[in-house]
């Protein structure tokens, strides 16, 4: 785990001489690049702070404001960019983290638009929809008792989508999901990668060939 002082040091060189949306997106792309995610909390903070409405608080500490109205919408664009590049389930999370301190929540909003009218099925879901959908079910503590894939995909790829989800549940049902030897492969590894809660799988009514 990274001590503040180093993690100051990553970001301290960033405060200078930037416009504040090369700023905010060079915050972006350290955070990503970092494999421990131990930049994540740090970022959060950081756009949290970048918000008009949070900028009184720092007037007495900073000579000059590094908000704006323009820079707010170009970093916002920049994650959703960054979301869209498909990273690692732990970064995307991460990225919308970002958005929600940024009080934008379009992308989860279309996500909750499919949930709430039945069609999520129907549309064949972008990688950053995908990720929306991740970020739902992980705040959901009701989905995370019992995560049912056949509410939300009844392909492997679905499946392979939704892996975080699938470690962070008790209960997991899989049953005539279409899950093969390769899709239960990955599903093995990505359960004995991180620590997982689960204590109940249904993979019957699959082919998995013993």
């Amino acid at each position: 785990m990274a001590r503040p002082q180093s993690t100051s040091r990553n970001f301290s060189s960033l405060f200078r001489n930037k416009p504040e949306v090369t700023f905010y997106r060079s915050a972006v792309d350290k955070a990503l690049q970092s494999e421990t995610g131990n930049l994540d909390l740090f970022l959060r903070f950081l756009l949290g702070l970048s918000l008009e409405s949070n900028q009184k608080h720092l007037r007495g500490l900073q000579t000059k404001t590094r908000s704006s109205s323009q820079s707010h919408e170009e970093t916002v664009k920049y994650i959703k960019k960054k979301i869209r590049e498909n990273p690692s389930p732990e970064r995307s999370i991460n990225l919308f983290h970002c958005l929600n301190e940024l009080n934008d929540h379009s992308l989860v909003e279309e996500i909750q638009s499919y949930l709430t009218s039945g069609s999520l099925l129907k549309p064949n879901l972008l990688p950053a929809q995908w990720s929306a959908l991740v970020f739902v079910l992980l705040t959901s503590e009701k989905e995370l008792d019992v995560f049912d894939l056949k509410k939300y995909s009844r392909s492997e790829e679905g499946l392979l989508r939704l892996l975080p989800v699938v470690k962070a549940s008790r209960a997991v049902l899989l049953s005539g999901c279409g899950v093969t030897e390769e899709g239960c492969a990955s599903l093995v590894s990505a359960l004995e990668s991180n620590p997982s809660h689960l204590r109940e799988l249904d993979l019957s009514n699959n082919d998995l060939k013993d």
